[in-house]
């Protein structure tokens, strides 16, 4: 496809029939030319549109050259929408008339909104001056927007084109739907939204259920709220799969800093496996502390931004989106084996149990600790989930009885609630875990906050004292705990703490050494 520059206006061009395949080739210049003036393409822009060139070469090719999955990572304000969920749909039906194409966002009205907007440019007489009713196209292939389709949110091209377009928000019936282009503009709202693992899970399901199956290809444009949202498990995915889609990643960072980029492959295969995409240089080539795009966002005002928040700034505007920092662990603390180092044994457990009673709210936890031969704290499991009060001692004396299993003697604890319903409580469970599991425990009333009770944790793992077992339950307890005290739950820092609490009370005092443990 044609990306060299015209030495003629759009305006110019247009009128000289000759030219209009080059409008018709070049999504860029499309796009400024139907925007009647408003949009003007920057250097961003044409990188973006060559990208989605390659996604229409695909489409045109059945496959056999071109991009078929494309991940748009750029800061917010900077004209990707209007060019990728707006200009694009319209582009790509003027070459493909029979195209169908499915836009997804968050909520209805963003979906519908760029749904019209796509709609209102093939009604322009910019439109159907390059692919319509006033082109040199093939009458038989010119485009115009069927005189049945008055709705915003779904519509179809006039016969004998077969083409049109469907928005929807996450979750919407795509039933029916025949696969084609399918574009993703924002499938998660907020940063509120983005903390909701409940919500991130809605948006894989619907992804996997309702979008993978009938697309041809995908375009993704993303906010990065999270390392764990949609973007962020498509690129664990493809790194871990190999046999899985494949992405191209367009990486545009707001300001170009010292450490930005990956220094290799294996750094940036590393990003990819925590869900954040590090290219290992800039495609536009920009000095250190260059701009995107200084017209549509001033540095100055992106440097307030960070200031104000450096997450909002990390996530949002340079597209790694670390977990948010709660100022009290760091990410670079959580450290990872896959067993315990050869030659290293066990000198004593604990399973701490911070109880909830709930199936919707508070979680309970159960984080098992163990001081090791070689002076060092292992989180070796972690036990979390929402039951009610029976189904929780029930969770609580398998797991014990696992443990011992495995491990053999395990001190395990739980915490009592003040008061006495709170002690009536924890004898309740004490009794049930002996009795019907044989799992001996003891509980104890906490005395502090819960920031005050995590301190002396949060120094073991600065100095590095406290290492991981590799294990499905890392991210989640990781990121928890980096969020802390900011973050929506607490349930895991808490547990977690009260056991490395106990584990030092046993420091202080001679212990039965359990029999050794290598995984």
């Amino acid at each position: 496809m044609k990306t060299t520059q015209p030495s003629l206006s759009l305006e110019e061009m247009v009128a000289d029939v000759q030219n209009i395949p080059f409008v018709q080739d070049n999504l860029a210049f499309f796009s400024q030319y139907v925007s009647g003036g408003w949009y003007v393409a920057h250097a961003m822009h044409f990188q973006i549109a060559e990208a989605l060139q390659r996604v229409m070469l695909f489409l045109e090719t059945d496959g056999s050259e071109g991009t078929q999955f494309l991940m748009i990572l750029t800061p917010p304000q900077h004209g990707k929408s209007a060019m990728t969920s707006q200009f694009f749909p319209a582009w790509a039906l003027g070459r493909m008339p029979n195209l169908r194409i499915t836009e997804v966002s968050y909520g209805d009205a963003l979906a519908t909104k760029n749904s019209r907007y796509t709609r209102n440019i093939i009604l322009s007489s910019q439109y159907q001056a390059v692919f319509g009713a006033k082109s040199p196209v093939p009458l038989d292939e010119q485009v115009m927007l069927s005189g049945d389709s008055r709705s915003m949110s779904s519509w179809d091209l006039a016969a004998p084109n077969r083409g049109g377009m469907i928005a929807t928000g996450v979750g919407g019936a795509l039933t029916g739907q025949p696969k084609g282009l399918c574009i993703i503009d924002d499938p998660i709202k907020d940063y509120r939204e983005a903390q909701n693992k409940a919500i991130r899970d809605d948006v894989w399901e619907f992804y996997k259920s309702s979008l993978r199956v009938r697309a041809k290809a995908i375009v993704l444009i993303v906010t990065r709220w999270h390392p764990d949202d949609l973007a962020g498990r498509l690129l664990k995915m493809m790194t871990e799969r190999p046999d899985t889609d494949q992405w191209e990643v367009l990486d545009m960072p707001a300001i170009i800093e010292q450490g930005l980029f990956a220094a290799d492959d294996e750094e940036q295969r590393k990003s990819l496996t925590e869900g954040v995409y590090k290219s290992q240089d800039d495609i536009l080539q920009r000095e250190m502390g260059e701009t995107l795009c200084e017209p549509l966002y001033p540095k100055s005002e992106i440097l307030k931004i960070k200031a104000t928040d450096p997450y909002y700034y990390s996530a949002l505007f340079q597209q790694r989106p670390y977990p948010k920092d709660g100022q009290k662990y760091r990410q670079e603390w959580f450290r990872t084996v896959r067993v315990l180092p050869e030659g290293v044994t066990i000198k004593f457990l604990v399973r701490y149990w911070d109880k909830a009673n709930s199936t919707s709210g508070d979680w309970t936890v159960g984080v098992l600790m163990a001081y090791c031969s070689d002076g060092l704290i292992y989180v070796l499991d972690v036990v979390r989930g929402r039951w009610s009060s029976f189904e929780r001692d029930s969770q609580m004396g398998k797991t014990g009885q696992k443990d011992f299993e495995k491990y053999g003697k395990v001190a395990t604890w739980h915490q009592q609630d003040p008061g006495s319903a709170g002690k009536d409580s924890a004898q309740a469970t004490t009794r049930k875990l002996l009795v019907e599991y044989g799992v001996p425990s003891k509980f104890e009333t906490v005395s502090g906050d819960k920031e005050t009770r995590s301190e002396p944790m949060e120094s073991s793992y600065q100095a590095g004292l406290i290492v991981l077992i590799l294990a499905s339950w890392n991210e989640e307890y990781r990121n928890e705990h980096i969020a802390f005290p900011r973050g929506e739950f607490d349930d895991q820092v808490d547990a977690g703490s009260s056991a490395h609490n106990k584990i030092l009370q046993m420091i202080g005092k001679p212990q039965k050494q359990v029999r050794s443990y290598q995984g």
